[in-house]
């Protein structure tokens, strides 16, 4: 009798637990979903309106990366809160999923190799030469895996049901996972470590050379203008560096617990609940470490603040100036028209006066006051 209670109790500790585990990863997809989206659209927004700082092949790989996440993001939330009784259907979406971190990883090692063709080789033109391939070859690779994944009987998995997720998976389980995707993974992340430690080794051997030979007092204009350019290249230099290699980094931190976790788990025949856990924790939490690395990027912090600036100049100054006008007129006893004389800096023109009468104008205006730029012109 004390058996019986003791197991029923313990079922319904690790049926709360294990609802309270989906709560909490489905918050976290949740989030680092939303992250996603929102370093999607902050991206196409800055291609649109300032496309010469972002229009570069590492900030296009990276938010490749990130689309493809946003995928993964969009079907691991769906087979989590949906049931789906087609196992052609599940099949389908379990096998997109794989698609789409293989790519994502790939991907990861194209950035890599990109970088170390630029820095570590100097092979410019090589590099823009092979820039197609970055996307083609990754996508072509994670899709061809999948469809062998997709193409092994179940009778060689030990499962009757694809959707089926197995708590210890089986060896030749195991086995399969390791050939067609861990395997592949870790050969990237091989690849992607080697190319960061030559990257490295470069930039540090070009800071050092960059230095003006120790000099802290240079002797003439021209030997202190180029300090200032050695020190000022030295830094974007190790910005570029350090951002790169956060992708790899977290890429190898977000995947490698679920590695392991499913490793441990056919060697020690037991579940292994909480570490399963955290190995979808870490992997679901991807997205949201990307979009902060994408947002650490220095060209675009710099776009974003170029975008603001010109946003502010126009929706906040020129709008506050169009206002000013129209005040100054009505105090005078003259018809609210908008003038175009004595306005030698601020030109105000009738698609002028139409933004900045609407309800947009000034919805505008109060976003964009609540910046540090905003706040800036405001002060003025």
């Amino acid at each position: 009798m004390d058996g019986t209670l003791t197991g029923s109790v313990r079922s319904e500790t690790d049926g709360s637990t294990g609802d309270t585990f989906r709560d909490v990863l489905t918050v976290t997809a949740s989030v680092a979903l939303s992250s996603s989206v929102v370093s999607i659209v902050v991206f196409f927004i800055l291609l649109a309106c300032n496309s010469r700082r972002v229009n570069i092949p590492l900030v296009k790989l990276t938010m490749s990366i990130q689309s493809v996440n946003t995928v993964a993001l969009i079907i691991t939330l769906i087979t989590n809160e949906i049931q789906i009784s087609s196992q052609t259907l599940c099949s389908t979406l379990r096998y997109i999923l794989y698609i789409c971190y293989l790519s994502s990883i790939f991907m990861i090692c194209a950035v890599t190799i990109h970088l170390w063709l630029v820095i570590t080789c100097r092979k410019l033109n090589q590099a823009k030469r092979y820039e197609r391939w970055y996307y083609i070859i990754p996508f072509a690779l994670a899709t061809a895996l999948s469809a062998a994944l997709a193409a092994i009987p179940n009778s060689a998995y030990g499962i009757t049901d694809r959707c089926m997720v197995a708590v210890v998976p089986s060896r030749n389980f195991l086995i399969i996972r390791w050939c067609l995707y861990y395997s592949w993974f870790v050969v990237a992340s091989v690849i992607s470590l080697a190319c960061m430690a030559s990257v490295l080794r470069s930039a540090r051997r070009l800071t050092y050379s960059t230095n003006m030979h120790n000099s802290r007092h240079p002797s003439s204009t021209e030997a202190y203008r180029n300090a200032v350019n050695a020190r000022a290249n030295s830094k974007r230099l190790r910005s570029l560096v350090l951002y790169t290699i956060a992708y790899p980094l977290i890429s190898l931190a977000c995947n490698f617990p679920q590695l392991m976790q499913e490793l441990l788990s056919t060697t020690m025949h037991r579940p292994l609940r909480r570490l399963n856990f955290a190995a979808k924790l870490l992997l679901y939490s991807e997205g949201l470490m990307l979009s902060v690395a994408f947002f650490s990027y220095p060209a675009v912090m710099h776009s974003i603040r170029d975008v603001t600036h010109s946003a502010v100049q126009y929706w906040v100054v020129e709008q506050e100036e169009f206002w000013r006008m129209r005040q100054s007129e009505t105090r005078h006893g003259k018809p609210a028209r908008v003038l175009k004389e004595n306005l030698s800096d601020v030109l105000v023109d009738k698609n002028d006066a139409k933004n900045f009468t609407s309800r947009r104008g000034r919805l505008y205006r109060f976003i964009l006051l609540q910046t540090p730029e905003g706040k800036i012109a405001s002060g003025l």
